[in-house]
C-alpha cells in the first residue's frame, strides 16, 4: 500500500511530537544526573557516564537487536521497549527513597534505559519507509532534528531549574509523564507494510550470526558506508573531548557555574535548530561525503579555537559570550553533518536490512565514545582544557585533510552518485 502525502504529513507531525517529549524527558534526566555526579565526585567523567553505558549495551545487543528488528513487527517492538522503560522508571521512583546507594540504582536504571533505547531507536530507523513515502523522508529527518534541537535549546536550562527545585529523583517523575505520552503517540501511529526487495536464504534465517552478517556484508560492499563508519569512529573519539571536557572546564576549571553551563549547552541546540531549518529549504547535496569531509575541517578548526579561548586570559563574561557563539556555530555545523547522513542511510539501504545495517552502523560509531570518554577524562584531570582542545582540533584537521587527499586521489568521492540529502 502506497503512503499518501497527507498520511505522511500526519505521521511527521506525530513523530516530531514524540521526539520533542522524549528529548525533553531524556535530556532533563541526563543533565540532572551529570550535575549530581559532578558535584558529588568532582570528576571530569561525571557527564560521560551515559556515554560509557550506552555504547557498551549497544555492542552487547547489536546482533540480537538487529535481527529482532528485521524479523518482527516494528510497532509492537517500539511499544514494548518503551513500556519496559516506563516500568523501570516507576520502579526506580518507588525504590530510591529506601536504598542506601541511590547512585548504584541510578546506574542500573541507565542500563535498562540503554537496552530499551537500543531497541526503540533501531526499530524506528528501520521503519521510516513504513511511516512516510520517499518524498517525505528528508522532510521527516529535518523536521525531527529541528524539533528535538528546539527542545534541547531549553532542556539544559529546564534541567538545571528542576535539579534545584525537585532534585534528581524529581526528574524521574518528569520522565515518567513524558514517556507515557510518547507511548500513547506511538500507539496512535500507523506502520504501513513495505515490499521486500532482498531475499534471504532459508538456511541463513535459522542462524543468528549468519543472518546478522547480511548487514555487515552490505556495509563491506558499499564504499560510501565503509567510509562513513571509519570517519565516524575517529571523529566520535576526538569529539569526546567536547562532550566530557566542556562541563568540567566550565564548572570546575573556570568556576563559571551551572547557569553558564546550561546556556552554553543550549547554544549547541540553537545551532542545531537553525542548521536543520536551513537544510529544510536548501537544495539537496549532490556529493554527501565530500561535503561532510569539508565540514569536518570546520569542526576541527572550531575545536582548536576552543582551546585558544581557554588558554587566553579572557574574563568570565567575555569567555561566556565567546563560548555561546562557539556552541551555536558548532551546532550548526553538526546539523549539516548529521541530518544528511541520516537521510543517506535511509535512501540507500533496503528497508529489510535497515535494522541490521542501522544497528551495526550506530554501534560502531558509539564504540569510540567510551574509550574517548575515559581517555579525555584522564586528560582533563591532568592537563589544562586549553591544551587538550588545541591538540584535539589539530588532530581532527590532520585526519580529515588526509581523508580528503586520499579520496581525491582515488576519485571515490567525485565518482560517487549520492542520493539526495
Amino acid at each position: 500500500m502506497e503512503i499518501t502525502n497527507r498520511q505522511s504529513v500526519i505521521q511527521i507531525f506525530q513523530a516530531a511530537s514524540s521526539d520533542i517529549l522524549s528529548t525533553l524527558g531524556g535530556d532533563t534526566f541526563s543533565f540532572a544526573l551529570g550535575l549530581m555526579l559532578l558535584h558529588r565526585t568532582h570528576s571530569a567523567i561525571s557527564f560521560g557516564l551515559g556515554a560509557i553505558i550506552y555504547p557498551i549495551i549497544g555492542l552487547l545487543l547489536v546482533v540480537p537487536v538487529g535481527n529482532l528488528v528485521d524479523t518482527h513487527h516494528h510497532k509492537k517492538l517500539i511499544l514494548t521497549s518503551k513500556g519496559v522503560g516506563i516500568l523501570a522508571l516507576v520502579v526506580y521512583a518507588f525504590l530510591v527513597p529506601y536504598v542506601r546507594f541511590p547512585m548504584a540504582l541510578a546506574v542500573g536504571l541507565l542500563v535498562v534505559q540503554a537496552c530499551c533505547d537500543k531497541v526503540t531507536n533501531t526499530t524506528y530507523t528501520a521503519s521510516i519507509h513504513e511511516l512516510v513515502n520517499d518524498k517525505h523522508v528528508k522532510t521527516l529527518a529535518t523536521i525531527e532534528q529541528a524539533a528535538t534541537a528546539g527542545i534541547q535549546l531549553l532542556s539544559p536550562v529546564l534541567a538545571a531549574a528542576l535539579y534545584a527545585w525537585l532534585g534528581f529523583e524529581g526528574t524521574v517523575r518528569v520522565m515518567i509523564g513524558t514517556e507515557t505520552l510518547v507511548w500513547l503517540i506511538s500507539a496512535s501511529m500507523h506502520f504501513y507494510p513495505v515490499p521486500v526487495t532482498v531475499e534471504e536464504a532459508p538456511e541463513v534465517t535459522s542462524n543468528q550470526w549468519q543472518k546478522f552478517r547480511l548487514g555487515l556484508v552490505y556495509i563491506k560492499d558499499h564504499l560510501a558506508l565503509r567510509a562513513l563508519v571509519v570517519m565516524g569512529v575517529v571523529l566520535n573519539f576526538l569529539f569526546s573531548a567536547v562532550d566530557v571536557g566542556l562541563p568540567y572546564a566550565v564548572v570546575q576549571e573556570r568556576h563559571m557555574g551551572n547557569a553558564s553551563l546550561s546556556l552554553i549547552m543550549s547554544s549547541f541546540a540553537a545551532g542545531l535548530l537553525v542548521g536543520n531549518l536551513l537544510l529544510s529549504v536548501l537544495p539537496s547535496f549532490k556529493r554527501v561525503l565530500l561535503v561532510i569531509l569539508r565540514l569536518c575541517l570546520a569542526l576541527g578548526a572550531g575545536i582548536g579555537i576552543l582551546g585558544v579561548a581557554f588558554l587566553s586570559t579572557l574574563g568570565g563574561q567575555q569567555l561566556l559570550i565567546g563560548l555561546l557563539v562557539w556552541g551555536f556555530t558548532i551546532g550548526t555545523v553538526l546539523a549539516f553533518i548529521n541530518t544528511p547522513l541520516s537521510v543517506y542511510l535511509q535512501m540507500t539501504v533496503p528497508t529489510e536490512l535497515l535494522g541490521r545495517v542501522g544497528s551495526t552502523f550506530t554501534t560502531l560509531l558509539q564504540l569510540a565514545v567510551p574509550l574517548g570518554t575515559l581517555v579525555y577524562g584522564i586528560c582533563f584531570q591532568h592537563l589544562t582544557a586549553g591544551w587538550v582542545y588545541l591538540l584535539t582540533g589539530i588532530g581532527v584537521l590532520l585526519y580529515t585533510s588526509c581523508q580528503l587527499v586520499v579520496d581525491r586521489r582515488n576519485g571515490s568521492l567525485r565518482s560517487q552518485n549520492s542520493p539526495e540529502s
